[in-house]
């Protein structure tokens, strides 16, 4: 999902599964909002002093209300009409977690999500001219239609300050992690056994099976490499290929300890003639060990902690820098 600022997600075409979005958020809000252009049909919504829109659907029992700058989640439907933009019921369906941020107009729908109380279900109408305005589209052709209404339906169900959402996802990385302490192995070793791979591991525990044989120098350390290679986990995803991306991949093996490169690579490459063609396995502390690789903005990740992984590594060149 990307958003704009002020929750407001890109445009999207309505889909043929349109009605099924619907049903789902309809379950999730409690409530039928439906929305056309006609005054009468607002009738039944009342306007805060800055012009913003709105409805009650369930009232929530708390008192707190959130401030800019918390942690919100929210259960969300966006419609224009009786189309819908986008909902949570089937992407997120415990909702949303966003930061809460100053509104970027009077009426905007942030004002709204600070009227509310945890369990409140609310719809909010905000102007497409505001929209348009605050939120324009790269091509203005696609731009809302003028002088209609954008209606947010949400739930909101919970509030959280940073802090309280970063000791959150401390612990939630730490119970991740240690469970795949203990995963990553047996991953592995099943793996072995399942694809009946007899080759003997080295010391450190890495794979080499050799596809096709080179017969030129080893690298040693401190020479420049280029390989090409395909990056998988052991149930075949590919997460990284500088094949695909037609890029060589150079790297100084063993460089003074700056560990350019992961462990296992430094060791696989020592092991093979200039022209070899080989699949390696590495466990994951010749990989990412604990620390996996994670997304800076999702803070999920990449590759989980413990991951061992599978690389087809073919070596094109060596250069020593003596």
């Amino acid at each position: 999902m990307i958003y704009r600022k002020g929750f407001l997600r890109s445009r999207l075409q309505t889909s043929v599964n349109g009605m099924k979005n619907l049903a789902a958020a309809l379950l999730i809000m409690g409530t039928c909002f439906l929305f056309s252009c006609s005054t009468s049909e607002y009738s039944d919504y009342q306007k805060t002093e800055n012009g913003l829109m709105y409805k009650y659907h369930i009232h929530g029992t708390d008192t707190a209300h959130p401030k800019y700058g918390e942690i919100v989640r929210l259960k969300m439907v966006t419609k224009i009409g009786d189309s819908v933009l986008q909902s949570t019921a089937e992407i997120a369906p415990d909702g949303i977690r966003k930061n809460l941020p100053q509104p970027a107009f009077h009426g905007a729908v942030e004002e709204g999500i600070r009227m509310m109380v945890v369990g409140d279900s609310m719809t909010f109408l905000i102007s497409t001219d505001s929209i348009n305005k605050y939120y324009p589209a790269k091509d203005s052709t696609k731009n809302f239609k003028s002088k209609t209404y954008l209606a947010f339906g949400l739930k909101l169900v919970n509030i959280q300050t940073r802090e309280e959402v970063m000791w959150e996802e401390e612990q939630n990385r730490k119970k991740f992690t240690e469970e795949r302490k203990s995963l990553g192995p047996k991953e592995l070793s099943q793996y072995i056994t399942d694809n009946h791979i007899d080759v003997k591991p080295t010391a450190s525990g890495l794979y080499l099976m050799l596809k096709e044989k080179g017969n030129g120098p080893v690298p040693k350390d401190g020479d420049t490499v280029t390989v090409q290679y395909t990056g998988t986990f052991l149930d075949g995803t590919i997460f990284d290929s500088s094949v695909k991306r037609n890029e060589p991949f150079k790297f100084v093996v063993n460089d003074k300890g700056r560990m350019s490169v992961i462990p296992g690579w430094n060791e696989a490459v020592k092991l093979m003639k200039k022209g070899t063609i080989a699949t390696v396995i590495l466990p994951s502390s010749l990989g990412y060990d604990s620390i996996g690789v994670p997304n800076p903005q999702t803070r999920k990740y990449f590759i989980a902690p413990y991951t061992p992984l599978k690389f087809d590594i073919q070596l094109l060149d060596i250069k020593s820098n003596k």
